[in-house]
């Protein structure tokens, strides 16, 4: 088995365990009993508990990136490619909604895992802005960084409690968001002078 294989195969399972337990109540002597591996064998690929959510995330993005029809990025506009990269993100998501749930659950009592999802959310949408060449050197990047990172955890939410077929409501929310934004970037464009 490849190490890349086994790293996802520990993501999922620590998700398992996670979707039964909670966050708090996951650690990595559960995940060593649970898949029949030791506690050293893990750390030589996590460093901490918390590590595994930020290659959770990375998993998702080769997911993602695997995915997304670069061919098609010439010929759509940034916001429909935005559209597509977010909703093929919550579409791989999907098996682990329920644990994710649980994860959010813990943020106001542990800020660290907040933050580290923040900060993965961050890198993930960064990417995407880069590929969908959304940035164009000016002031508004930093607009768009911080309204797309607004725009995503509110989906996030949404998403989480989205029982509609084929994510309808989401998608139906990100779509109006994602235009509302680009009519604002649209006219900042227009009214100022650099």
């Amino acid at each position: 088995m490849k190490s890349s294989e086994k790293k996802f195969n520990l993501i999922k399972s620590s998700f398992k365990i996670i979707e039964k337990s909670g966050w708090k109540s996951f650690s990595f002597q559960k995940l060593s009993y649970s898949e029949k591996i030791s506690i050293d064998e893990i750390k030589k690929i996590f460093k901490s508990e918390i590590n595994i959510l930020d290659e959770f995330s990375k998993m998702i993005d080769i997911q993602v990136e695997k995915s997304f029809d670069y061919q098609e990025l010439g010929n759509t506009s940034v916001k429909d490619n935005l559209f597509e990269l977010i909703m093929l993100r919550l579409e791989f998501m999907q098996p682990y909604r329920k644990a994710l749930k649980r994860i959010k659950s813990t943020f106001r009592s542990n800020p660290l895992i907040a933050k580290s999802v923040a900060k993965n959310v961050m890198n993930s949408l960064d990417f995407y802005l880069e590929l969908t060449n959304a940035f164009n050197d000016s002031f508004l990047d930093i607009f768009k960084k911080k309204s797309i990172f607004l725009i995503y955890s509110y989906i996030f939410n949404i998403w989480l409690e989205d029982n509609s077929e084929e994510l309808s409501i989401t998608m139906s929310e990100l779509d109006k968001l994602l235009s509302f934004s680009e009519k604002i970037a649209l006219n900042f464009k227009t009214y100022t002078p650099f």
